[in-house]
C-alpha cells in the first residue's frame, strides 16, 4: 500500500494511532514539536511521556479502567504491550517505569519501517493526506489558535494537577510500613505513611490555608473532578481526604489496635523503587509551602523531593457539536470544509485518562484506515467499553466535559438487580462477550 496519513502528536493516543495505522500498511508520518517546542509539563522530547501519575490504574476485569485494558488487549493495543513490558510492582495496578515505557514506544516507533517520525511543530489542519490529531491537551498555540478558529467555537479547558516524587531513602521506615490495600497482590508494593488524629487536623488546616501558585484559586469548573488538587480537597470537608487518597480502609490496624486515623500511600515510580510518587496527591501548592506541609506526615519529616507537584491546562474541543461517533470531523461541517479528511483523538477529544487516551487512539486509527481501505468506518458495538465511552464522548451535550470510562456508560439491563459486585462482574462479562463476538467476524 502507498497511502500517506499524518498523524499529529506523539503521546499515548497518537503513538497507538500511528502504529495501528502502520499495522494495516498505510505510511504514516507523525510529528511530534517537542524536544524543539516544549510544553509546561513535559520533561523533555521521548514518546509517550506519562506526565501526571505512572499508573494505568486497576487490572481486575470488575474495575472499569481494568475492563477497558482488558479490551485494547484483544483488540492488540501496543501501548499496553509497552506498559506491560515497563510495569512496576504496584499490587493490583499497571504501574511502570515511565523512561522504560517511553523507551519501549520509541522502539516500536523506530521499528516500524512505514511509520516516519518528524520533530517539527505542526501549526495547521492544512494538508495533503487525512490527518490524525492526537496533539494531546498541550498542543501548541498556533496549532490550538488554528483549530479553535476553524470551529468556530470558544476553547474548552480544565487544570490537571501532577504529584510530588519522594526518594525513597529519605523515608522514615520507624513510621511508614509495606502493604497493599487489602493485601492484593503477590508482593507488599506500596508504602503506607500514616498520620494520628492531631496531625491530620493540622495537616488538614494548613492545606486548607494554604497559598496556591495563582494568586486566586482556579474557579471550580475549571478543575477536573476525577484529579482535584489535594488541598481543593481539604476545602470540601475535614473528612474528605480521610474518604479518599488518605483513606486507612483495608490497611490494617495501627498501635493502638484500631484503624489507622488516617494514611498517604506511595506508589513506585521505578523498578529500582528508589522513587515513589505520592498517591492521590497532585497539587497546585507553592513548591516551598509542599516541602513545609508534606514534611509533616511523620514518616516524610526528613524527605527529599525528586519533583515537587504542579499545574498545567489541559485544552479540548467541544466533541458533541463536531465529531461523530468514529471520532471524524463531521464531513459536512463548514470548518471540515478546505482541509483533509481530519479525526481526532486523546485528550483533546474530552476523554480523560491514559487507559481512555490509548482507546480513542485505536480507535480512531481503526476507524480511519476502514474509511480510507473500504469507504466506511467500522465502529465498535455499544456494548463495548471503547464503543461506549466513544457515545459519551459525541452525545449531545450541553455542559461537555471531560470523563473517564466507567460502568455507568455500558448499557443496563433493565429492571436487574443485584449486588455491587455482582453487577460489576455481570457488565464486565457481557461487554468482554459483546467484543469477542465483534472481533470474530473481523480480521486482526
Amino acid at each position: 500500500m502507498n497511502e500517506r496519513v499524518r498523524v499529529i502528536g506523539g503521546g499515548l493516543a497518537g503513538c497507538e494511532a500511528a502504529l495501528q495505522l502502520a499495522s494495516r500498511g498505510f505510511r504514516v508520518d507523525l510529528y511530534e514539536m517537542r524536544p524543539n517546542k516544549m510544553t509546561p509539563a513535559h520533561r523533555d522530547g521521548h514518546l509517550a511521556q506519562l506526565v501526571c501519575s505512572n499508573s494505568f490504574k486497576a487490572m481486575g476485569k470488575t474495575s472499569a479502567h481494568g475492563l477497558l485494558k482488558q479490551e485494547l488487549t484483544m483488540l492488540g493495543s501496543f501501548l499496553l504491550e509497552s506498559a506491560r513490558e515497563a510495569a512496576v510492582p504496584a499490587g493490583d495496578s499497571l504501574t511502570v517505569n515511565r523512561d522504560l515505557f517511553s523507551e519501549s514506544v520509541e522502539r516500536k516507533i523506530a521499528d516500524a519501517p512505514n511509520i516516519t517520525l518528524h520533530h517539527e511543530e505542526v501549526t495547521s489542519l492544512e494538508g495533503d493526506c487525512p490527518t490524525l490529531v492526537a496533539a494531546g491537551p498541550l498542543a501548541s498555540d498556533a496549532l490550538t489558535d488554528d483549530i479553535f478558529k476553524r470551529l468556530g467555537s470558544e476553547r474548552l479547558h480544565f487544570f490537571d494537577a501532577i504529584a510530588p516524587v519522594v526518594e525513597t531513602d529519605s523515608i522514615d521506615f520507624d513510621h511508614a510500613f509495606y502493604m497493599n490495600r487489602w493485601e492484593k497482590g503477590e508482593t507488599a508494593d506500596f508504602i503506607n505513611c500514616p498520620l494520628d488524629k492531631e496531625t491530620y487536623a493540622e495537616f488538614v488546616r494548613k492545606l486548607t490555608e494554604a497559598e496556591g501558585v495563582e494568586p486566586r484559586p482556579y474557579e471550580k469548573h475549571e478543575l477536573f473532578e476525577g484529579c482535584l488538587p489535594v488541598e481543593e480537597l481539604a476545602r470540601r470537608g475535614y473528612e474528605t481526604l480521610r474518604h479518599g487518597p488518605m483513606r486507612p480502609i483495608g490497611l490494617g490496624l495501627g498501635n493502638n489496635g484500631h484503624l489507622w486515623y488516617a494514611v498517604i500511600q506511595l506508589r513506585a515510580e521505578n523498578k529500582q523503587k528508589t522513587l515513589y510518587n505520592m498517591v492521590g496527591f497532585q497539587t497546585r501548592l507553592k513548591w516551598g509551602t509542599q516541602k513545609e506541609i508534606f514534611t509533616m506526615v511523620p514518616a516524610l519529616r526528613n524527605a527529599k523531593f525528586a519533583r515537587l507537584g504542579c499545574m498545567h491546562r489541559n485544552t479540548f474541543i467541544e466533541s458533541p457539536k463536531f465529531l461523530d461517533a468514529t471520532l471524524r470531523l463531521r464531513p459536512k461541517l463548514p470548518c471540515a470544509q478546505g482541509i483533509p479528511p481530519t479525526w481526532f483523538a486523546g485528550q483533546i477529544t474530552g476523554s480523560e485518562g491514559y487507559t481512555e487516551a490509548v482507546a480513542t487512539g485505536w480507535y480512531a486509527a481503526w476507524n480511519m484506515a476502514s474509511t480510507i481501505l473500504h469507504g466506511h468506518a467500522d465502529p465498535l458495538p455499544d456494548g463495548s467499553c471503547i464503543g461506549a465511552l466513544m457515545n459519551r464522548l459525541v452525545e449531545e451535550n450541553e455542559d461537555f466535559q471531560p470523563m473517564n470510562f466507567n460502568f455507568g456508560l455500558l448499557p443496563h439491563t433493565e429492571g436487574l438487580k443485584m449486588k455491587k459486585s455482582n453487577k460489576k462482574e455481570f457488565l464486565a462479562n457481557e461487554a468482554e462477550q459483546c467484543v469477542r463476538e465483534w472481533i470474530a467476524t473481523r480480521k486482526f
